[in-house]
């Protein structure tokens, strides 16, 4: 094909070659700008607060490029998609003439390959899984090479519905073998795999594309944004088919949120607990009655093979947990997502194992805060003594953060990003009722907790804390200091801190601190707030500590 450059022209169907890219100016809006050219309402909508009376981007220049940073790439090897289904669709769509290309993969698999490649007409290539589900690379080379049509190779990994991984090197050497066929990694489930991404690697090959998405690790699945990953020429190619506003204002904003650097450390933390919780599933239900084997490699599920699925149909339907039967993978295979500990709980039940389901509710909690001012996402549990991380851009107050929580005995995330350029004041304060919150929440009812608490000494200094944890809140401050700071932290804000901690946790904190040296009674009288706390908050039983039947 004489004056075609690159693979992406040579692959693509005619039909996409001839259409022209977009014409949509990518340069997003103006908010000083009289819009006036695209049919739209110019009045706001009365039932949401995103301004969704007015076309998005066409590719929200913003989400771009967050999610390009996120996975190492350049802007122009990212095109953000409605999900990572939408992206196999634009492939699909983009590369694969009707009745005479064809895309190959191996079963079982994820469904949307072959569903999509009815919906244009393009041909298929199964290439089954060996008995362990494992890829078998040289036989679906050759039956690519034999074929000579197939445009698209996908392979998923971690695989849906079993969770094997592929390793990466596999997948290069497949696509070093196909040079005239893109290689399609579909890393939909790859934040719960020990294995590194190729997302930098497709950007600078032809013919390997990675899809990602934000339903799974991000918790967006209901917000529909994914992400091709490739090589520019095959990324340009492959949006001449996308729609023109293909994303909503909603779900951008919601990316855009969820994606903020304030958040990372909480989507880390919840990653770590469901790898925990899969492997706590993993291993009550390897001797639970009716269960052949479980499945544990990548991906935030498990895949078993059960003696009778249609009598755990019923059990669980009775129950209403869903799970997704797949017959097609194994005669009795099941794809148990994990969920939190409650769910899952609720699912050992289930599945008849003894004991689950049985222990006390779960203590931890989450506060997302956002103001003008600052951006706090914090995640905590009551019940493991780790791990703490704390980063506010005060050394001096992280620091008395981390003793609140390890002197308190509870796992702390917190990240603030605060307008430190004014003063510290903001930071600390909605710190505090950010914590205060995070506290209250994690207690729920408060049945069974010791409810008061404590005084230490640091050195000279004396710190007095009383707390009561009684729903009524009131703080009391006695102290004082010589120094305005210690580093950046100004010793004005702490008595403020724990009045917000006492606003925000809905408790009665007394704080008392004399002695020399400013910061021995600052960092006092936070330590003896976290021992004050660890009394408060520990079980001793299970009734209210009440006389009036609720706290």
């Amino acid at each position: 094909m004489s004056g075609v450059s690159s693979l992406a022209e040579r692959l693509a169907r005619p039909e996409i070659r001839a259409l022209a890219p977009f014409d949509i100016a990518d340069t997003g809006p103006d908010p000083d700008a009289i819009l006036l050219d695209s049919n739209e309402s110019p009045f706001a909508p009365l039932a949401t607060t995103s301004a969704v009376n007015r076309y998005p981007e066409s590719q929200p220049a913003a989400l771009r490029a967050r999610m390009a940073a996120l996975y190492g790439v350049e802007r122009e090897n990212l095109w953000v998609t409605r999900g990572a289904d939408d992206a196999i669709e634009l492939l699909i769509r983009a590369f694969c003439r009707p009745g005479e290309d064809a895309v190959a993969y191996s079963s079982p698999t994820f469904t949307a390959y072959e569903r999509f490649a009815a919906v244009q007409g393009a041909r298929v290539l199964d290439v089954p899984l060996d008995d362990n589900f494992d890829l078998c690379v040289d036989a679906l080379a050759e039956a690519i090479e034999a074929d000579g049509k197939v445009k698209l190779v996908f392979v998923c990994s971690p695989a849906n519905p079993t969770g094997n991984v592929v390793p990466p090197e596999t997948i290069r050497a497949l696509a070093d073998r196909l040079p005239e066929t893109i290689v399609v990694a579909d890393e939909a489930y790859i934040e719960f795999a020990d294995v590194e991404s190729l997302s930098g690697e497709a950007a600078t090959r032809e013919n390997l594309v990675v899809l990602r998405t934000l339903s799974k690790a991000y918790g967006l699945a209901g917000a529909r944004i994914g992400a091709l990953v490739g090589h520019p020429d095959t990324v340009a190619m492959a949006s001449r088919c996308s729609p023109f506003y293909p994303l909503p204002v909603p779900s951008i904003d919601a990316a855009l949120a969820a994606l903020a650097p304030s958040r990372r450390a909480l989507h880390e933390r919840r990653i770590a607990e469901l790898l925990d919780e899969r492997a706590r599933l993993a291993a009550a239900l390897e001797n639970a009655p009716g269960v052949g084997s479980v499945r544990v490699d990548g991906g935030n599920f498990l895949f078993l093979e059960v003696a009778d699925p249609d009598a755990l149909a019923d059990t669980l339907r009775s129950r209403a947990i869903r799970v997704r039967f797949r017959p097609q993978a194994a005669p009795g295979g099941v794809r148990l997502t994990v969920g939190t500990r409650e769910e899952n709980d609720a699912a050992l039940a289930a599945f008849g194992v003894s004991g689950s389901g049985a222990g006390s509710p779960s203590r931890r909690a989450e506060v997302v805060r956002e103001t003008k001012e600052t951006r706090i996402a914090l995640a905590l549990d009551l019940d493991s003594d780790g791990p703490r991380r704390v980063d506010t851009g005060n050394a001096f107050f992280d620091h008395m953060l981390d003793q609140i929580a390890a002197h308190g005995g509870f796992a702390l995330d917190l990240t603030c990003q605060g307008d430190l350029d004014v003063d510290a004041h903001h930071t600390v304060e909605d710190c505090a009722i950010a914590l205060g919150e995070a506290l209250r929440t994690a207690l729920g009812d408060k049945r069974g907790i010791g409810r008061y608490g404590f005084a230490l000494p640091m050195d000279e200094a004396e710190a007095k804390v009383l707390i009561d944890l009684s729903g009524r809140p009131y703080a009391k401050w006695e102290g004082d200091f010589s120094a305005s700071h210690i580093g950046d932290y100004p010793t004005e804000m702490t008595a403020h801190i724990f009045r917000s901690l006492a606003d925000s946790m809905k408790a009665a904190i007394h704080v008392e601190v004399e002695g020399d040296n400013d910061h021995h009674k600052t960092e006092g009288a936070f330590k003896a707030f976290g021992r004050a706390l660890r009394q408060a908050i520990r079980l001793e039983g299970d009734t209210l500590p009440s006389t009036k039947g609720m706290l």
